[in-house]
């Protein structure tokens, strides 16, 4: 790992990540091929999985299934502080606070106090949602690209010291953003489950790819709190 960028009033990750969050596929365009009776089997077969899913809990599962299924390819929104619940992605924000926190206390100390509020960024990174993690995200999503934005600042009644390693309190209100190409990869599978059939339906009229989008409210991290709280 590089050491973070340094800019003034600004702190970024210092993992590179990427400025684009699409992640296109090798898929056959929309209804480019025609349907066979295995592809009506199965769309009909999926359509009867979705109230199944809901009615274990599995919703957000569920939902995004039946969005792939209708086929308008519309853009599906989801609230991104939900996923951000999830463990693998907690870790990953987590760590980018702690990798903030660690600059903006350099910097504070630097500074003898002078700079004491920092605006956080980082560029598009991406997690991935196991099933053992959470169940219906795993299902909706399997993974995702985030984008998180803030501002760091230093909480009063603390006293700088030039050259030292002491991290002082701080406060982060931050959001994050989301962002998936909800497809399934032709030649990929996942516990024995191969994609091929799923992505063909695509590719035959009867489902159609689609992104997720989702951009969070003001959400607050502080350093002598808990590790995140759950929103």
């Amino acid at each position: 790992m590089t050491a973070p960028e340094r800019q003034s009033s600004v702190i970024h990750t210092s993992r590179t990540g990427r400025v684009d969050p699409r992640t296109p596929n090798g898929n056959a365009p929309y209804g480019s091929r025609m349907p066979r009776l295995r592809d009506r089997a199965l769309a009909a077969g999926l359509r009867a999985v979705v109230p199944v899913w809901r009615l274990v809990g599995l919703r957000t599962g569920a939902a995004s299934l039946r969005h792939y299924l209708v086929g308008r390819g519309e853009p599906f929104v989801i609230d991104s502080a939900q996923p951000l619940n999830t463990p693998p992605f907690r870790r990953a924000a987590l760590d980018h606070f702690q990798e903030w926190w660690a600059l903006a206390a350099i910097r504070w100390h630097d500074s003898a106090g002078a700079e004491a509020e920092f605006a956080t960024t980082t560029k598009w990174h991406g997690v991935l949602i196991r099933r053992a993690d959470d169940a219906d995200w795993w299902l909706a999503m399997r993974g995702l690209q985030y984008r998180i934005t803030g501002r760091m600042e230093i909480l009063p009644g603390q006293e700088p010291v030039p050259g030292s390693p002491a991290l002082p309190d701080v406060r982060l209100v931050y959001r994050v953003e989301v962002y998936k190409d909800w497809n399934f990869d032709k030649g990929e599978g996942e516990y024995g489950v191969s994609f091929t059939p799923l992505a063909r339906l695509h590719e035959v009229g009867l489902a159609r790819e689609f992104p997720v989008t989702g951009h969070s409210d003001d959400l607050v991290w502080t350093s002598n709190g808990p590790e995140l709280p759950r929103v």
